[in-house]
């Protein structure tokens, strides 16, 4: 019985009888190898996006209001309306957001607070300027911790014709620790392409008319006397509503915004703040940035007798404050009841 052996440096020997002494296991062997490279580089060309067998139909379309973009194929749309788009892509989501400005809105202004000293929940990470087809755009990065877990939120911010938009994309990074790490960071980088690319095909067009000042554009709300109301920057006079002083602050800005509401009538929406005590929650969904603000009241009960909210200086401060106005006594208008509060929190707005 011959038995057939070579040493281990064989395999690099030119002499392929020595090599492979049966000549078709080497071919089969040769084959097999060719086979398993031209397998790995498809691999990995399909992953790097140079491989793409729909490439004629790779985006689509969209248009929300003066504004529209091309988007991945793969992303589906889940809600949509007039002036809001959703869409998903595995375990990443991007909505696009288009807004009427109100009356003495800064939309840099509501931007610059930064929010790392109001929670571990949600941290600014970076922030950035940019210029998107002609038009200046701001870039926030944030990290943040909520009911689905550990996410990244970015939020790219333009305005234009009055109006103010908001492209937001936020993805899970729950599962960055387990064992499919190199792969769950492969699906982060494609889904921050595709979203780079989305942005980079935005265009809004010049529109003549511009937009008129919004209706409403946050609520509040305030738990401790079960009241909800939509916030407008148009009149006091609004059933459902209270008025945002456009000579005040908005929420975000580093000074006192201003909330007025009636005692009495137009559903008497601050019927009952005079009931609030230090340390009950003032809520602020604001939809201009997208983010919910919880403030503290601080004190109740200042009275200014023979003044009127609209003729009061609100002044800068050096962190956001709050001021809940009604006439007093009520059903009357000799004074103004004004109570405090101060920011303690901030979440973007689900």
């Amino acid at each position: 019985m011959n038995l057939i052996t070579y040493d281990s440096m064989s395999i690099f020997n030119k002499d392929k009888t020595k090599m492979y002494p049966n000549e078709n296991y080497g071919r089969e062997y040769q084959l097999k190898k060719f086979l398993f490279i031209i397998t790995i580089l498809i691999l990995i060309i399909g992953a790097s996006g140079c491989l793409n067998s729909n490439s004629k139909n790779e985006t689509r379309h969209y248009q929300v209001g003066d504004l529209s973009f091309d988007y991945p194929d793969s992303w589906n749309i889940t809600s949509s309306d007039n002036s809001t788009v959703s869409f998903f892509e595995g375990s990443y989501n991007v909505t696009v957001i288009e807004q009427k400005k109100p009356r003495g809105y800064s939309l840099k202004k509501s931007l610059e607070l930064n929010f790392s000293d109001k929670g571990d929940n949600f941290k600014l990470m970076s922030k950035n300027n940019l210029t998107i087809n002609g038009i200046k755009a701001f870039e926030s990065n944030y990290s943040v911790n909520d009911e689905n877990g550990q996410q990244q939120r970015r939020e790219i911010w333009l305005e234009k014709n009055n109006k103010i938009y908001a492209i937001i994309h936020t993805g899970s990074i729950n599962g960055l620790q387990s064992n499919n790490e190199d792969f769950l960071n492969l699906n982060l980088i494609n889904s921050k392409k595709s979203f780079d690319a989305m942005v980079n095909s935005i265009k809004i067009k010049d529109n003549g008319t511009v937009s008129t000042q919004s209706g409403h554009w946050g609520e509040i709300s305030i738990p401790s006397i079960n009241a909800q109301w939509r916030i407008n920057s148009k009149s006091v006079n609004i059933a459902n509503s209270v008025y945002h002083l456009p000579n005040s602050y908005f929420p975000g800005e580093k000074g006192e915004m201003a909330l007025m509401g009636h005692h009495t009538q137009y559903s008497a929406p601050f019927l009952y703040i005079d009931k609030l005590k230090p340390g009950d929650k003032v809520i602020i969904n604001d939809f201009l940035t997208q983010k919910k603000y919880t403030y503290e009241v601080e004190s109740n009960g200042d009275v200014r007798w023979g003044v009127k909210a609209k003729n009061i200086k609100y002044k800068a401060s050096n962190e956001p404050k709050l001021l809940l106005i009604t006439c007093y006594p009520p059903g009357f208008m000799s004074a103004a009841w004004i109570v405090h509060t101060k920011l303690v929190s901030v979440e973007a707005l689900n």
